[in-house]
């Protein structure tokens, strides 16, 4: 089938009245079938329309499911090459069928094609836009859109500023009237059904970009809307707060600090676990100094001031630290599933019984022994709170989809649509599938799984360059890549992305590599997490790192401003090389040779201090690999070595456990980073070949 027009109605029943006999007039020359949704529509004259149009189909949903619910229930109803997704309050015009489908046709690229949009009176309506900006959402959702009513900012969100009667690439398109190529969904995939109402469009067409396609608008093919802004009613609006709502999940899906936020979840939600965990301790200590004092009458010693506790309450914290570090409280993971309320009893039990062991071999006379024994119970209490509250706001944001993390499945069809049949509700388990990668064989192209909603975004190889466009932070493999793999040049860019990675594979070595186990979907998984004492091993690197770049920067700027200048060495090569780690990731550094083509010492180098700064270069680590090329797993020692490691910048010095502190310090200041002799010719040529070759795209 050429074309399927889908509409999705609600209570405007005199408006489909009217977008039907309008289709009826002017059809498609192609043919095609027309799909009304109604979401639970109570309005009296929707029963005469649907008699007077019976070759439409119909869906009466029994519930409103919001707009973009509804639209997908409406495109799995026909299998098109073309949809054309409309509301009830547009009017179809002469010949505009043909035309919109002829500029589709002539435009192969073009995943979403928005037409002209016309007032009743005639007149253009701005149907096209610009992605929203944190000026625009300021100057449109806010009283500064009435100090400030004809802003700049606005009119370039509005596309004020360019001829609506040119064709052109456009960033999204009205979801009121727009055409969708049939293949371009299956690639994107459906709406997303998280947006109830507004910004399913918006979403829409960010996908299209995102998955490679176009969105055009063509003034040649000409619709009439009712356009009513019902978001614009002001606060007292229902369709206000959808419209806000919307927002909020469009930018907790595809916003760049939230993209950040999920990738270092962990350590923040473990961090978050600790202040409460303090402030429980905190709290139980004064409530039990609180009871102790109002029952003063029933003691015979007196009761010491609250200062007289305060160090005592601060080793507590120290205490309570190590204690839930040890027992795993803050390991990751630890707050996806709830924990056995014994578990919980033990914990704070090791807590009490140190703290008062501590009180009783240290003859601390200030201290109240009944203070001590109310605490025990209380902190029990105050920290199974402070926890329970933690998790019943990460369920409930869960629940609402804005704590999801955008997840990528890479694995065989087969075994991927049998996961996803048994997996469950995965917004239940905090999961958001962007789609998933495989090798498509001779077909060229895949299929989506799961009725459309997981598209196939491409080969395995390019899971780094979809992580980044889909704003991916959890990649889920189903297979091992075999040892020498290029793919593991991929799992360590994900890594260096920090990308959470999981494992559906019978890897018990990945247990040994220090992953951990979890249940996902139903079925055991092995984990690898970014968080913890991994963190805050790459926090001391990259400090470490910011100060030897800062001493480099002063020690070694007047030896490197001799070197450019004296006239004796003018000859001595200064080159710019790639050099790689052992993940595969490639940086350019500049390096002071001497006349043979060796490294010179560390007070020349000045221009390692950038690197350095930047985070490009660690001060110790594994050295990078002049030649440019990664050592990729051969065998299993290789192969846990690799995983065990982590994925750092390249390190002047080498691992420091190696050798000694002094051997390690003389050779950072003979040879700083390892590269010994460079083929000085050989890398000029490299250079000018790559300046030469065209760059390619992936």
């Amino acid at each position: 089938m050429k074309l399927a027009v889908v509409i999705i109605h609600y209570n405007t029943s005199g408006d489909l009245d009217r977008c039907l006999a309008s289709l009826n007039a002017y059809p498609a020359s192609a043919g095609g079938r027309v799909v009304v949704v109604d979401n639970a529509s109570q309005d009296e004259g929707l029963a005469d329309v649907h008699r007077r149009y019976p070759d439409c189909e119909w869906i009466f949903n029994s519930e409103n499911e919001g707009y973009a619910k509804g639209c997908n229930r409406g495109l799995a109803a026909v299998d098109a090459e073309y949809y054309l997704v409309l509301n009830p309050d547009v009017v179809v015009q002469p010949g505009a069928l043909d035309r919109l489908l002829e500029f589709a046709d002539a435009h192969p690229r073009a995943g979403i094609v928005g037409p002209q949009l016309l007032n009743e009176d005639g007149s253009i309506q701005h149907s096209c836009r610009r992605f929203y900006t944190f000026r625009t959402l300021l100057l449109r959702r806010t009283i500064l859109g009435r100090i400030f009513p004809d802003s700049e900012t606005v009119r370039r969100h509005l596309m004020q500023d360019f001829d609506h009667r040119q064709d052109r690439p456009v960033d999204w398109i009205l979801g009121g009237c727009l055409l969708a190529r049939g293949s371009a969904v299956a690639r994107t995939g459906p709406m997303d059904e998280r947006f109830f109402l507004y910004f399913e469009d918006v979403d829409w067409c960010f996908r299209m970009w995102r998955a490679g396609f176009e969105v055009l608008y063509t003034p040649d093919a000409r619709f009439v809307h009712r356009h009513r802004r019902a978001s614009a009613k002001g606060l007292r609006s229902r369709s206000f707060w959808s419209h806000l709502g919307s927002l909020i999940s469009f930018y907790e899906k595809w916003g760049m600090f939230v993209w950040l936020l999920k990738k270092w979840r962990d350590p923040l939600l473990l961090m978050l676990m600790w202040l409460l965990d303090m402030a429980g301790l905190t709290a139980a200590f004064g409530l039990a100094y609180s009871l102790r004092s109002l029952g003063q009458g029933f003691f015979a010693e007196p009761l010491y001031p609250f200062a007289e506790y305060q160090p005592l309450l601060m080793y507590s914290w120290l205490l309570a630290t190590v204690t839930f570090l040890m027992t795993g409280r803050y390991r990751p993971g630890y707050l996806r599933h709830r924990r056995p309320l014994l578990q919980h009893l033990q914990q704070t039990g090791v807590v009490s019984v140190l703290l008062l062991a501590s009180t009783y071999l240290g003859h601390l006379e200030v201290v109240s022994r009944a203070v001590l024994l109310l605490f025990i119970p209380l902190v029990t209490a105050t920290t199974a709170l402070g926890e329970a509250l933690l998790l019943r706001g990460l369920r409930r944001l869960e629940r609402e989809r804005l704590s999801l993390e955008r997840t990528l499945l890479v694995g065989q069809p087969t075994e991927l649509r049998a996961w996803l049949e048994i997996a469950g509700d995965l917004v239940e388990q905090g999961v958001d599938v962007a789609g998933y990668l495989a090798e498509p064989g001779e077909a060229g192209v895949l299929p989506p799984l799961c009725d459309g909603t997981v598209p196939w975004l491409g080969r395995p190889a390019v899971a780094a360059e979809v992580a980044r466009r889909y704003r991916i932070s959890q990649v889920v493999f189903w297979t091992l890549p075999a040892a020498g793999d290029l793919l593991w040049a991929t799992v360590g860019t994900l890594r260096r992305m920090r990308v959470r990675l999981r494992w559906h594979a019978q890897g018990v070595w990945l247990l040994a590599a220090r992953a951990h186990a979890e249940v996902f979907g139903g079925s055991l998984s092995a984990v690898q997490a970014t968080g913890g004492r991994r963190a805050a091993a790459a926090l001391g690197r990259r400090l470490v790192g910011w100060t030897a770049g800062a001493l480099l920067a002063v020690i070694g700027l007047l030896p490197w401003l001799w070197l450019k200048a004296t006239p004796a060495r003018q000859g001595d090569p200064v080159v710019e090389r790639e050099v790689c780690d052992r993940w595969g990731h490639v940086l350019p550094v500049r390096l002071a040779l001497d006349g043979e083509g060796h490294a010179r010492a560390l007070p020349w180098q000045w221009a390692l201090a950038g690197p350095l700064l930047r985070g490009h270069l660690n001060l110790w680590g594994d050295r990078a690999r002049p030649d440019g090329r990664a050592d990729l797993p051969a065998d299993g020692d290789e192969l846990l070595d690799f995983w065990r490691a982590d994925p750092a910048a390249p390190g002047l010095t080498g691992p420091w456990a190696a050798a000694t502190v002094a051997g390690a310090l003389a050779r950072l200041w003979r040879e700083p980073g390892g590269f010994g002799r460079l083929d000085v010719a050989a890398g000029a040529a490299a250079a000018a070949r790559e300046r030469a070759t065209p760059g390619g795209e992936v």
